[in-house]
């Protein structure tokens, strides 16, 4: 019994001396569970429709039904809108038959607009026999309860897809989502554990003290790691949309490039948290406080209903903006040109983090 208390108190001496430890320790998980909390209870989505030259009775029904209705006389910039992820739905009314046109890529915004437009057809017809039939009961009260045939104002709902089908499901909307993220996470802790143990093993402090400078320390940290990441990327990638049976509409090449991007980013900030943490523990628990946020403001949830400083705290994020490129050239087919700006932000990532690497090196090399 000795012999366990004695170990016990060593135990709690040692957290007793690793204050980040202890502060970690209880601010990671109590982050996670609040963030968790705020995405939870985000409430309802009610989806922005596109209405081009809708009967006033439609579109008062798709109101009642609390969706965000803006009326457009042509369906050109509906579409473009549409495109442009500035509406969810455009809804056109033609010989008697509403087509409802969705971007499809969001199976949880598309199942919203089905849902509400549905209702509202439904409403429309049931208000439009009530009248007609109040309009009969008026003009000959004898008549009592009678049952009329009308000519409906929706006679039938036909849905299109911008982009996909309706054989797409959560899956392919998710799917870029987490090939980004278990790229981001398998590489940040490879890459840190390996450099704590490299430190705690005497290699790193061994190659401080040779004249190698701090920023070809981390150049060849980021080639050697870098060239297995992209034989990764590609093997991960490949097998996703071969194997498991992701969609891609885009280049492969591209979506490579954006995985590769993404593994960088995440390789210069394992480099800086490695710099900082002194145990491979303390790596993990660096991995809470970074990279958990990360994930679940990538996409994992949707943003549309929660508090406005977590939609601009997700443009913070690095995940973010790698999730965004994958998504939209797996599930729209966006080219280089129309993602070059997010890549861009990858790659301005990746410099930072770089500097900061160097720069904590370097505090290292000179102590």
């Amino acid at each position: 019994m000795r012999n366990i208390l004695a170990l016990a108190r060593r135990i709690l001496q040692q957290f007793a001396h690793d204050k980040r430890t202890i502060v970690m320790f209880i601010v990671g998980p109590v982050l996670i569970l609040w963030l968790f909390s705020v995405l939870l209870d985000a409430g309802t989505y009610h989806p922005t429709l596109a209405c081009v030259d809708l009967p006033e009775e439609l579109v008062k029904a798709l109101v009642d039904e609390e969706a965000i209705c803006i009326e457009y006389t042509t369906p050109e910039i509906a579409r473009e809108l549409l495109a442009d992820g500035k509406v969810d739905a455009v809804l056109t009314l033609k010989d008697g038959v509403l087509t409802v046109l969705v971007e499809g890529v969001d199976t949880s915004k598309t199942g919203a607009v089905l849902s509400t437009v549905s209702s509202a057809v439904q409403a429309v017809s049931i208000a439009q026999r009530e009248s007609i039939q109040a309009d009969l009961v008026a003009q000959f009260p004898n008549l009592g309860n009678i049952s009329i045939n009308i000519n409906p104002l929706i006679e039938d709902m036909e849905v299109a897809y911008l982009h996909g089908d309706d054989s797409w499901g959560a899956f392919d909307f998710f799917g870029p989502v987490f090939i980004g993220i278990f790229i981001f996470i398998f590489v940040f802790i490879t890459s840190g554990m390996s450099l704590v143990t490299e430190r705690t093993g005497g290699t790193m402090e061994r190659l401080l003290v040779t004249p190698i400078k701090p920023y070809q320390l981390v150049c060849g940290f980021c080639l050697g790691f870098g060239v297995v990441t992209i034989i990764q990327a590609t093997i991960v990638l490949w097998a996703c949309v071969s194997l498991i049976g992701f969609p891609n509409e885009g280049s492969l090449a591209l979506v490579v490039l954006v995985a590769f991007s993404m593994a960088l980013v995440s390789l210069t900030l394992g480099l800086v948290v490695s710099a900082v943490a002194k145990t491979p523990f303390q790596v993990i628990q660096f991995m809470l406080i970074l990279v958990i946020p990360q994930v679940l403001l990538s996409g994992v949830f949707d943003l549309a209903n929660a508090p406005l400083w977590m939609q601009v705290l997700n443009k913070c994020f690095p995940i973010s903006y790698g999730a965004e490129a994958l998504r939209d050239i797996m599930l729209r087919g966006a080219t280089f040109m129309e993602t070059g700006f997010t890549i861009a932000i990858l790659w301005a990532f990746i410099v930072v983090f770089f500097v900061l690497a160097t720069v904590s090196f370097r505090r290292r090399k000179t102590q």
